[in-house]
């Protein structure tokens, strides 16, 4: 079978349906439910210290490129970009339960996502570049490699002092767990949840984080440790992602933005190079989803060259109306919560919808500018409470170029009426005015949360035409597009005074049909709701890291 074969295969195999839902085990294995932390075990480890001294960052600050001079690249720094991108934010406590929240949102918060940074030395701690993994539990990072200088050189010698290497993984087996054959796309939603807060906290210190293109999967598990497998149980490997610069804010935007290809030798080199580490058990047992393993495998990036798309060039600033918090941007970022459900009766204005829609807007700013291909997502958003909005289904086009395609696919009877008052050019549509609530509820699988905002939305991705034309891997980029978008909105609703959460759980061919969709052209990817949170009493909270000197 085909790679394409696979991933169209795999897509519509682990679609929700009315009469049936994706595969999965169907119950909760609670004695096997896997350990919320990776650790290499044998490794050095090192503890971060908190910044005391930092420069206040508004809000509406993350979304301009060079908002803050650079930020020299020391342990200080790298803890605030770790800090504000990937560490906890509280833990939890229900009865005998206790449980981590992170800054990054993950579906079913079991978080799959892995980071390692390639640092030319340890804050002058190291005389070797070495590659390290960052702990999210002790704000700390694990030194798993050793390398000669002559590799670094010849990766990032050519780049700015201050610039340095992150590299992402997922571990499936922490989705798979509960969610079966559909974790694999949960595990790319987290996966573009996490670029967009490490893009966010690379802004914060006064850095860009731009994606790498040129590196193939296989090449990515070499420089990041994966492909060992000797030091992995077999059913918990860490499937490689991707890989991302970060760079000072000033640099000459004509600099090459992406690493040489791979060669042999800087293969071998790295191959062979010193160890250090075991990972940690997180199940006693373990239950394997073949089809995963072969979606895993199909959506690999190819060695040498492959087509890239261009980035979408368009800025819509001017879009997004009145600033929406003068609060810091790092208390925002740090509050952060999905909601578990809604009051049902709270409405919000039509700016501050307008806003925080407009967020999604792509352009050359954070986080879009991290991306290497142009807008791909669409939303089409069931609108329940907004004050000077009409309730009813819209459609938000992030490129404009595709409006025509996206008439001609949907529905006939949809109207395409521009809602009065709109900003100028500001790509939101009316398709049909009514009461959504109960056709929200029922495709978001049945779950109030999806009626009970101001509004929610799903993510209509560009879906057949770019795979077949970009290849299988390409899969992998719509859903981190689509979890990017949900990072915005995240934290778009906290600045707003409101709480949102991702929903993964939605009837796939239902919602296509409400929107008069047929085939594989169009595809929904994620779902997404935003109102008012209702507190949960029974919750107790307490701040991370108490033990650590800030």
């Amino acid at each position: 079978m085909s790679a394409l074969s696979t991933v169209f295969g795999y897509h519509e195999r682990t679609k929700h349906h009315f009469q049936r839902y994706a595969a999965s085990l169907g119950y909760m294995d609670w004695a096997n439910q896997p350990h919320p932390f990776r650790y290499y075990e044998g490794a050095v480890v090192t503890r971060f210290k908190f910044n005391s001294e930092r420069i206040p960052f508004a809000y509406e600050q993350l979304y301009e490129p060079l908002a803050v001079p650079p930020a020299s690249l020391n342990l200080e720094t790298l803890s605030d970009f770790f800090y504000y991108g990937l560490a906890l934010s509280a833990w939890k406590a229900s009865g005998v339960s206790r449980w981590a929240l992170r800054v990054n949102p993950s579906s079913g918060n079991l978080h799959p996502t892995e980071a390692y940074v390639w640092l030319e030395s340890l804050d002058g701690q190291q005389d070797t570049p070495g590659v390290y993994h960052y702990v999210s539990e002790t704000h700390s990072l694990e030194r798993r490699a050793s390398f000669p200088r002559d590799v670094w050189q010849s990766l990032l010698g050519h780049l700015p002092l201050g610039s340095f290497l992150l590299g992402l993984s997922s571990i499936i087996w922490r989705e798979a767990w509960k969610y079966g054959e559909r974790a694999f796309r949960y595990c790319q939603h987290d996966m573009g949840h996490a670029v967009a807060a490490l893009r966010f906290s690379a802004a914060l210190c006064g850095w860009q984080l731009i994606l790498v293109p040129s590196w193939s999967t296989e090449d990515v598990a070499i420089l990041l440790g994966l492909h060992r497998k000797e030091g992995f149980l077999p059913e918990e490997s860490e499937e490689p992602e991707l890989l991302a610069l970060v760079l000072p804010n000033n640099v000459d935007a004509t600099l090459p933005a992406t690493l040489p290809p791979a060669n042999e030798a800087i293969i071998d080199t790295i191959s062979s190079a010193n160890w250090y580490g075991r990972a940690n058990e997180l199940s006693r047992e373990h239950v394997h989803w073949p089809v995963i393993d072969d979606v895993s495998t199909a959506t690999k990036a190819p060695s040498g060259e492959r087509s890239t798309p261009s980035l979408n060039e368009m800025d819509n600033g001017t879009l997004r109306g009145a600033p929406a918090t003068d609060v810091d941007a790092r208390q925002i970022i740090y509050q952060r919560r999905s909601c578990l459900a809604l009051d049902g009766k709270s409405a919000t204005s039509r700016d501050t919808f307008l806003r925080m829609i407009g967020r999604a807007l792509p352009g050359p700013h954070p986080p879009w500018d991290a991306l290497y291909w142009p807008t791909m997502i669409h939303l089409a958003v069931f609108v329940h409470r907004v004050d000077g909005l009409a309730q009813g289904l819209y459609f938000l086009v992030r490129d404009p170029a595709i409006k025509d395609l996206l008439m001609e696919s949907m529905n006939k009877t949809f109207v395409w009426q521009t809602p009065p008052g709109l900003p100028e050019a500001f790509p939101l549509y009316l398709l049909v005015e009514a009461d959504c609530r109960d056709a929200a509820r029922t495709v978001s699988c049945h779950q109030d949360i999806a009626a009970d905002g101001f509004f929610s939305l799903g993510m209509i991705a560009e879906f057949e035409e770019p795979i077949r034309h970009h290849g299988a891997w390409f899969y992998r980029n719509l859903f981190w597009e689509a979890g990017m978008i949900g990072q915005v909105l995240y934290l778009e609703a906290e600045a707003a005074g409101a709480r949102s959460t991702g929903i993964g759980c939605y009837f796939d061919d239902p919602v296509h049909e409400v929107l008069g969709l047929h085939g594989n052209q169009f595809q929904d990817l994620y779902h997404f709701t935003v109102g008012v949170h209702v507190d949960d009493p029974r919750l107790q909270t307490w701040a991370p890291y108490s033990d650590v000197d800030r």
